[in-house]
């Protein structure tokens, strides 16, 4: 009943977003395959070209583009206002694809559709694919926004093989990119919606399958479905020199909502190591991944099969990824952890006051490498970990882990920082116990570990992680396996999560909060702990 609830309400969502953006249109314009670019540009007298209508369309206009496949590279000249947006859509149900088979991607980033220094344009319901290239000097994506835009909402859109096929492994100068938001104007990309698109089957190089980086404010990426890509799904990213002000150069106040994820795997990627058939690259992708963002949400995501869940981390050196705030997720049999947070050495950037909480933690570290559910590298510094349900794989039995890996660090670049703050999560594993619970971190010069949640609370580095406790907590589904629905992971009645999180008095929650299922979080005095509200 729930996952019923919840499509209804992201479904809803979207249209009332689309739909409150927009008013009447100027004129309907149309596009066909057996179409004419000296017509009229009406449902009997079509334009051939895509490129003519992105030329050609005024201030409310919607342009209409028929079913069949469109041999070309768009570039949208145009732009509408905020009153009079302009509209590139499908018409009904017909399936325009633009197929970029036979053209060969040219020097440095192109797309099939690109938007430039434009303002108020829609693409929805446009099929992009089979953009190739194995040269690194070509970067190939399937719809790209540059410039300073306000306003552009690319929706429904399908996006699959485009490959960056260039064998060279550790060559992170090769890359591809399914949609590409690059602020790399002092004019912000300001609004843009990414919503309800399906991306799949993308060699992505060393980039990744839907990114907003640099000078991007106040973005939403929310219900799209990303899987089979060979890096990052989703990415929010600054510090990379995107934006010529590096003050502006961060993405940042963005929801990246109630998108489903899977199959995100970096093995058979040579950027990493890999070989496109035989794999054996690194395992070192996350679906969802903030570095270098600042301030945004990161809710109602379900995350499954890929080398991590969510990553929150800073690449550069002096950088910093701080105030995001991941809550009311799914993250499960993942190769890796769940979470992953901080950089991976002592060069990186920090993670800071960020929050995690409420999120069902299941099950990852499929691959038994001793990553825990929720792993630490260096620098995280005053985050906050609240009413999560972490259930460990039994295996290792080990639910957080802190591993600063590196050769060349002090022990105080390595030790855990005391200001993480831990407090009413709910721990499980299948066979294990309050007692075996693992958990892992660096202090006092050295690796230790804590066996029992009784050990973890006592020492001295998780505030007392106050609050948590030990048992089940009763999924309607037992214990679900990777092909598991996401409502096999509701609570069930008497389940331990109930009424368990924290007093309100400590951790705030609006009316306008929702759990993963769309539901109101919170219905009594207290929090349920998990992504559930029962």
């Amino acid at each position: 009943m729930k996952s019923k609830l919840y499509s209804a309400f992201t479904a809803l969502f979207c249209a009332f977003t689309i739909l409150g953006q927009c008013t009447l249109f100027a004129a309907d314009r149309f596009v066909s395959p057996t179409g004419n670019d000296s017509a009229a540009g009406t449902l009997n007298a079509p334009w051939k070209t895509i490129q003519k209508a992105a030329n050609t369309a005024k201030a409310g206009d919607v342009v209409y583009i028929r079913g069949g496949t469109y041999v070309e590279r768009v570039q949208i000249n145009v732009s509408g206002t905020a009153t009079n947006r302009i509209v590139f859509r499908n018409y009904e149900d017909e399936r325009p694809v633009i197929d970029l088979a036979t053209l060969s991607a040219a020097q440095y980033l192109t797309a099939g559709i690109r938007i430039t220094d434009k303002n108020y344009v829609t693409i929805e319901g446009i099929e992009i694919c089979n953009y190739r290239t194995s040269s690194d000097a070509a970067v190939p994506a399937g719809i790209m926004v540059t410039g300073g835009c306000t306003g552009i909402m690319l929706v429904g859109n399908y996006i699959h093989h485009i490959e960056q096929n260039n064998p060279e492994t550790y060559n992170y100068d090769a890359n591809a990119h399914g949609i590409a938001v690059y602020g790399n104007s002092n004019t912000a990309i300001e609004g843009i919606i990414i919503c309800q698109n399906q991306l799949n089957d993308l060699r992505l190089g060393a980039s990744e399958a839907i990114v907003v980086n640099g000078n991007v404010n106040n973005f939403q990426i929310c219900n799209n479905v990303v899987h089979h890509v060979n890096n990052i799904a989703i990415d929010a990213i600054g510090y990379e020199g995107t934006c010529p002000t590096a003050s502006k150069d961060r993405a940042r106040n963005g929801l990246i909502a109630g998108n489903k994820v899977w199959a995100t795997d970096s093995s058979t990627n040579p950027a990493y190591g890999g070989n496109f058939t035989s794999g054996g690259g690194a395992r070192a992708a996350a679906g969802i991944y903030v570095d270098g963002g600042t301030k945004v949400v990161i809710e109602r995501n379900e995350v499954w099969g890929s080398n991590f869940g969510v990553e929150v981390a800073s690449e550069a050196e002096d950088g910093v990824t701080d105030y995001i705030t991941v809550r009311n997720n799914i993250i499960r049999h993942n190769d890796g952890a769940g979470i992953i947070m901080g950089g991976y050495d002592e060069n990186r950037g920090s993670t800071e006051n960020c929050t995690i909480a409420n999120n069902t933690i299941y099950m990852n570290d499929v691959q038994n490498v001793w990553a825990g559910q929720i792993q630490f590298q260096f620098y995280v510094k005053n985050n906050k970990f609240l009413n999560n349900i972490i259930w460990a794989n039994p295996s290792t039995k080990q639910m957080i882990v802190h591993y600063p890996g590196s050769d060349t660090a002090t022990a105080a670049q390595k030790e855990f920082d005391s200001s993480n703050v831990f407090a009413y999560n709910l721990y499980y594993t299948v066979g294990g116990s309050a007692a075996d619970a693992g958990f892992v971190m660096f202090t006092g010069g050295s690796i230790k570990g804590f066996d029992g949640i009784s050990a973890w609370q006592r020492s001295g580095k998780v505030a007392g992680d106050v609050g948590s406790t030990f048992s089940n907590p009763k999924f309607v589904g037992g214990t679900p396996s990777i092909t598991a629905t996401a409502s096999q992971f509701c609570i069930a009645r008497g389940s331990s999560a109930i009424n368990t999180g924290t007093p309100s008095a400590q951790y705030a929650v609006t009316s306008a909060q929702r759990d993963f299922f769309g539901l109101v979080r919170l219905k009594n005095a207290r929090l349920d702990r998990g992504a559930d509200e029962f």
